[in-house]
């Protein structure tokens, strides 16, 4: 179950045993956090490694600056992108799939379905990334794709399985910084597609989703060579 709450300014979803979590996030709004590593620090987006008294985790905090009006427009029609992840991430969980990382706790400031900035805790991973391997073998890169094809029977998608988004935890291959968005035939197909282009993975899957994906790709290379534009 998912509690829904204010604090401050903001709203706050988190799970019913999530006491810890306001905690910490309450420690975040004190500016009392104990960081030990950054991440990422750029003009909207901070991602750092936090020490607490129940352990590390992964505090990530999101100002949008661009494209404002088109992601209000959108919040109006598709919702919450950020509050669906959540959501998403918790049912998966719950139906006992748990190579997705977690997701704790998330904070919003908005305006109507419009979100400002998001504060959000997420499951820190101890492991090593693909992207640090020299070389992946046979029997990794079989743990990923099915690792893909249970997320995908779950009703999610990861929408960018590049090496940087899998962590190998011991034996289990863990899969981060996945997608909110709606799990379409065609984003299943990418997703599919991506593990062939990145890792060499076979897509013996020729659905509905990989056509309407193929055929799309080829309509917009074909718009692009009558604008002058290169093809990729």
């Amino acid at each position: 179950m998912i509690i829904k709450k204010k604090i401050n300014r903001f709203t706050v979803f988190v799970k019913d045993d999530g006491e810890k979590y306001i905690e910490i996030f309450n420690n975040f709004l004190n500016n009392s956090l104990k960081v030990l590593k950054v991440f990422r620090n750029i003009d909207d987006t901070r991602v750092v490694l936090i020490d607490t008294a129940y352990g590390k985790f992964i505090l990530k905090v999101f100002h949008p600056r661009v494209k404002n009006t088109e992601r209000f427009l959108k919040s109006m029609v598709k919702g919450d992108y950020y509050e669906n992840l959540f959501y998403q991430t918790h049912r998966v969980r719950q139906e006992g799939f748990d190579a997705l990382n977690d997701f704790y706790l998330l904070a919003e400031i908005k305006t109507l379905r419009y979100v400002h900035t998001y504060i959000m805790l997420i499951e820190y991973i101890e492991g090593v990334e693909l992207a640090d391997m020299a070389e992946i073998g046979p029997e990794v890169k079989e743990k990923l794709h099915q690792s893909i094809l249970s997320l995908h029977r779950h009703g999610m998608v990861s929408g960018d399985p590049h090496k940087g988004n899998f962590i190998l935890q011991g034996d289990k291959i863990r899969i981060i910084d996945l997608s909110g968005k709606r799990p379409s035939r065609q984003r299943m197909a990418k997703d599919r597609l991506d593990l062939e282009r990145h890792y060499g993975i076979e897509n013996s899957t020729k659905d509905l989703g990989f056509w309407l994906l193929i055929y799309k790709k080829k309509l917009r290379n074909f718009l692009r060579r009558l604008k002058g534009k290169n093809v990729r």
